[in-house]
């Protein structure tokens, strides 16, 4: 029949009673079981200090680690990542200031990894670069998201983010993604805070031809407001605003209500204003709330858009209806969401310009005109 093998506790038990029985010596009953006389004394010392306990390994983790966060921290570090979602940056920014004692970072992170909060993260060398304006006001960024479905129902959220402070001025329900719904809500936020001198939006805002003006950019010249897009299929250059959208997708849709529009709408709103720019710590800004940077504009805005006026002596064309005027018998493209309004040409340097206002739209070289051809 096969010999019975012997599990790692019974062996030690059967060198224990072997070396108990006294019919060998101590350092033959060691060569018999091929282990070390210190290893044999240990053996012997924990069968006469625990009787009847199977000689099994014990864990290696010590018993007392002085330096161990304690359980009134991690239970306040996880409290705060279940609400927030937050990361280890965010959760100790947030905890500081509170009567608790949180060394770095580091000890956040190694809490959420114990607690199976977060997974080990590759590490990069590459540091990260970051853009942004000097001063608030200098540039917001707006832009769509959505669909949002409610009861088969799809709305969009337009969202409005200074560039400096990160700051979320707007967060906004619209039933659909228009320029004339966006502009309502431009147009309150400017009565509310003052006048930005520059927003930036996708090409989603520019002329359908990418050539000359929109209705919505024309509206913001008017105001002294500089209309930017950025380049086609390259989101980096809105990269605060697509930022602002994953922290709505991972920390606002979370905590808000979408039993309604009107709820939901509601609900983000005080999140909005209430954790996202009052207390959640942001990693760009030192790990402080967008609050801290951000200030109302001096920029007042008027009753209403200004007319457009132009020097007493400058050549006017009025723009045609599918957004075109006429020079020298030839048609400038200039965009059709100002048509019936007039701009101004110049011709200078074998260039001719073409100006709406205080910007300039279209420069070309007078050789590129053609007769009734559009350029």
């Amino acid at each position: 029949m096969p010999w019975k093998a012997l599990s790692m506790s019974e062996a030690r038990a059967a060198f224990v009673a072997l070396v108990r029985s006294r019919t060998v010596s101590f350092a033959q009953a060691c060569r018999s079981f091929a282990i070390a006389r210190k290893t044999g004394y240990k053996w012997v010392r924990r069968a006469g200090q625990e009787p009847g306990l199977p000689l099994a390994d014990r864990p290696r983790r010590p018993r007392h680690v002085p330096g161990r966060t304690p359980p009134a921290v991690e239970q306040a570090i996880l409290e705060v990542r279940a609400e927030h979602g937050w990361g280890a940056r965010k959760i100790h920014a947030f905890l500081r200031g509170q009567p608790l004692t949180i060394p770095t970072a580091r000890t956040v992170t190694a809490v959420l990894r114990r607690h199976g909060c977060i997974e080990p993260a590759a590490a990069s060398d590459s540091p990260t670069l970051r853009f942004e304006r000097d001063a608030a006001n200098q540039l917001w960024q707006a832009d769509f998201k959505g669909p949002l479905d409610f009861r088969r129902c799809k709305l969009h959220l337009f969202d409005v983010l200074d560039d400096h402070s990160r700051y979320a001025l707007a967060c906004e329900l619209l039933p659909d993604r228009t320029m004339a719904g966006a502009w309502r809500i431009l147009w309150n936020l400017f009565g509310e805070v003052g006048l930005p001198e520059a927003v930036l939006c996708d090409n989603a805002f520019a002329a359908r031809t990418n050539t000359g003006l929109s209705w919505f950019d024309a509206q913001l010249i008017r105001l002294g407001v500089r209309p930017v897009h950025g380049r086609p299929y390259h989101p980096q250059t809105q990269g605060k605003i697509e930022r602002w959208h994953g922290t709505l997708q991972a920390e606002a849709f979370r905590r808000v209500c979408w039993d309604s529009p009107d709820t939901f709408a509601a609900d983000l709103r005080r999140w909005r204003t209430e954790v996202y720019n009052a207390v959640r710590p942001h990693e760009a800004l030192g790990d402080r709330p967008p609050v801290t940077r951000w200030r109302l504009s001096t920029r007042r805005r008027p009753s209403a858009v200004p007319a457009v006026e132009y020097p007493s002596r400058a050549t006017l064309r009025k723009v045609m209806q599918k957004g075109e005027i006429s020079w020298h018998n030839c048609e400038i493209l200039v965009g059709a969401g100002i048509a019936g309004d007039w701009v101004r040409v110049e011709e200078r340097d074998g260039l001719v310009a073409v100006w709406y206002s205080w910007k300039e739209i279209r420069r070309l070289p007078i050789d590129h005109l053609r007769k009734r051809a559009i350029v």
